[in-house]
């Protein structure tokens, strides 16, 4: 791979490389992401996107807008615009019932007047429609639905979705290159990323997504599309559209979205009669739990784009096609009892132990009871026979209580007053929180979910370590806290002899640690579970204090001054540090070798604009806003998109709008670009 890394600094050399380092992460984020056939380690695609950033970094003119480094976001928006679509995006029929089904093919059938048709079966996708309109083969502009009239423009958060090609190479139709038209797909989350985003929330203290469709949608419409290139979103595409060549098939549109580098399902059939239709149906109303993702039912389409058009539509939905629903997945069980389940934060929830009941491809003998709020708004009691549902939120949940079948000798669930760990330590439940905590700093439940929550792969990623391995090395005495996974080695003999570990395997787990010593400041940081600080806190924290120590030491005020560190985390951050425990866990982390600084040639400049408001406007002539932003943010200061007498100083490009005017009337200081350009060198 050596060739791939070499090239020459003169500009048609430098031109060339980035336009092949553009091609070969293209090809590579299409292997990875949409066929989930990955051609290269991560660590060569790594290197390769960052030798493309250092070149459009040093030469501006050669950063392409289709070009992969436009992924990571950037910019905040005040608002979105609405944008008309060329087409309505039409809703579709629904149906649960066979019957509504032949009576649609009967309808079909009868409006084509005994032409032969067939049908395109598709999976039903429980995501977010969105329209990508291509100009020239790159992407130009990214919509909701909307109303089916109009919808917003979602570009900027679009472009970060790497199952969405950037641009594509013009595909050839009947002789004529396929390079301007429209394509119409369902964002969406695999259920696995889901999961993981919310148990993260769930440590951090934070409101849980209701669904996988839920978190998609919010996420799409956020104002600041770095933090939507920070979710793991897809797009399945299933509808083309164009004017400058003739298509013919809705089936063949499919292959040749494939064929342009969209993802496509390639579960989609061809019907040639009902009776394959409800075969389809009923397949994967049987397999939907095998998915990886979420669908809610079928999709069933005319496969002949003519007789679309003859058959046209009726209010907003077409006659061409219509949607069977699947209903949602429930069990009826018995509820045997209640456990608590503790938390790296010593959070404790409630889970009820279930009578094993098969529930959407699985047995479930377990599900989530959420807080004592939640049990008593359902009057949920230990022996009730209950209603386990697994619809829209792919974590089981026990939905209702079937009353008439309750035991007569029932009580109300009352809360236990003692921890169930082997300590018990007392449970309490803060005023105007929803969840009780254990209050016991040596509670074995919550260190075991602290170390979880150490190496996990978003702090410091140490493969290897997984739950039961720690339950392992914990219940033998090697694993009691955070700082023990860096004395491991002491016990490599042990370890290695322990049934089905052996030499290599231990070796393996011990390098995967001394590694993990090398990940960044901001990463030990999340990793170390102050309440309410996520990785987005963790980031701004790192980057505003030079190191622990600075961390360690500040106020109350200087933590509010940092831009979105709000009353939660800064009282949080200051009661961490209190603790004298947490304290004797950085100095062995520090003396282990963990990186407790943050880079020099940044933290050393990051207070110059503590507490300090920017505001942009106008064109900028060196700078981007995106880039403008950073170094604001680098230096401790925040951008807003609005001029108020709170703001200290507005950078004014050219032709500079209302925000200007704004600024001179409330006598804000306004700088040029190469003033704000000298205060950042100072």
């Amino acid at each position: 791979m050596q060739e791939l890394f070499d090239f020459k600094d003169d500009n048609a050399g430098t031109t060339a490389r980035a336009k092949e380092l553009r091609e070969l992460i293209k090809q590579y984020d299409y292997a990875y992401y949409t066929t989930a056939e990955p051609l290269i380690p991560d660590f060569e695609y790594d290197a390769l996107f960052r030798e493309l950033q250092d070149i459009e970094k040093q030469y501006p003119e050669l950063a392409a807008g289709d070009s992969p480094t436009q992924r990571v976001g950037g910019g905040l928006l005040r608002e979105f615009v609405t944008v008309r679509h060329t087409v309505p995006m039409l809703s579709l029929a629904n149906t649960y019932s066979r019957e509504e089904v032949e009576d649609f093919d009967r309808r079909v059938r009868e409006l084509l007047g005994g032409e032969e048709y067939r049908y395109v079966a598709e999976l039903k996708f429980d995501g977010v429609a969105l329209s990508l309109k291509y100009q020239n083969g790159k992407l130009a502009l990214a919509t909701t639905r909307g109303d089916g009239i109009s919808g917003d423009d979602i570009t900027q958060n679009v472009k970060t979705l790497r199952s969405v090609p950037l641009s594509v190479e013009p595909v050839e139709v009947g002789g004529q290159p396929l390079s301007d038209f429209e394509v119409r797909g369902e964002a969406y989350m695999l259920e696995k990323d889901f999961l993981r985003i919310n148990q993260l929330r769930l440590e951090n203290v934070e409101k849980t997504f209701a669904n996988p469709r839920n978190l998609t949608a919010g996420t799409l419409k956020l104002l600041d599309s770095s933090q939507v290139a920070q979710r793991p979103l897809n797009m399945i595409c299933y509808w083309l559209y164009t004017e400058s060549v003739k298509l013919t098939s809705h089936y063949e549109n499919i292959q040749l979205l494939r064929r342009l580098g969209f993802e496509t399902y390639e579960g989609v059939r061809i019907c040639d009669n009902i009776e394959q239709v409800f075969k389809f149906i009923e397949k994967w109303e049987k397999r939907r739990s095998e998915l990886p993702f979420q669908i809610d039912g079928i999709v069933l389409k005319v496969d002949s784009l003519r007789q679309q058009d003859i058959l046209g539509s009726v209010a907003r939905s077409p006659r061409w096609a219509i949607a069977y629903k699947y209903e949602a997945e429930k069990a009826e069980t018995k509820l045997n009892s209640i456990t608590l389940q503790v938390g790296r934060t010593g959070i404790v929830t409630p889970v009820a132990e279930l009578e094993p009941v098969f529930l959407a491809g699985s047995t479930i003998s377990r599900a989530t009871l959420h807080n004592i709020d939640y049990i008593t708004s359902l009057d949920i009691r230990v022996g009730d026979t209950v209603i386990v549902q697994k619809a829209g939120d792919v974590i089981p949940k026990v939905s209702a209580v079937i009353p008439e079948k309750r035991l007569e000798n029932s009580v109300p669930f009352e809360f236990p007053e003692y921890c169930s760990c082997p300590l018990n330590g007392k449970l309490i439940r803060p005023e105007g929180e929803a969840h009780y905590y254990c209050d016991h700093a040596d509670c074995p439940e919550q260190a075991r979910r602290r170390i979880e929550h150490f190496v996990s792969r978003n702090a410091m990623n140490i493969d290897g370590l997984g739950e039961r391995v720690i339950e392992q090395l914990s219940e033998l005495g090697y694993l009691k806290h955070i700082s023990d996974i860096f004395k491991l080695k002491e016990y490599r003999s042990h370890i290695a002899a322990i049934d089905r570990w052996g030499d290599k395997s231990t070796d393996n787990l011990l390098d995967a640690i001394e590694k993990s010593k090398s990940q960044p400041f901001h990463r030990v940081l999340y990793g170390l579970g102050i309440r309410f600080v996520g990785e987005g806190a963790a980031k701004l924290l790192a980057r505003t204090f030079r190191n622990i120590d600075a961390l360690s030491s500040a106020t109350k005020e200087q933590l509010l001054a940092v831009h979105e560190i709000g009353k939660k985390i800064a009282d949080s951050v200051i009661n961490y540090f209190a603790n004298p425990e947490m304290l004797e866990l950085i100095e062995s982390l520090r003396q282990s070798g963990l990186q407790l600084e943050g880079d020099s040639a940044q933290t050393a400049a990051s207070a110059a604009f503590a507490g300090k408001t920017f505001v942009l406007t106008g064109e900028l002539e060196s700078l981007t806003r995106t880039k403008a932003q950073e170094i604001i943010e680098s230096h401790g200061g925040k951008v807003t998109s609005a001029v108020s007498k709170n703001t200290n100083f507005v950078i004014a490009g050219g032709q500079p709008g209302s925000k200007y005017d704004k600024a001179v009337k409330l006598g804000v200081t306004i700088l040029d670009e190469a003033s704000f350009l000298e205060m950042v060198q100072e």
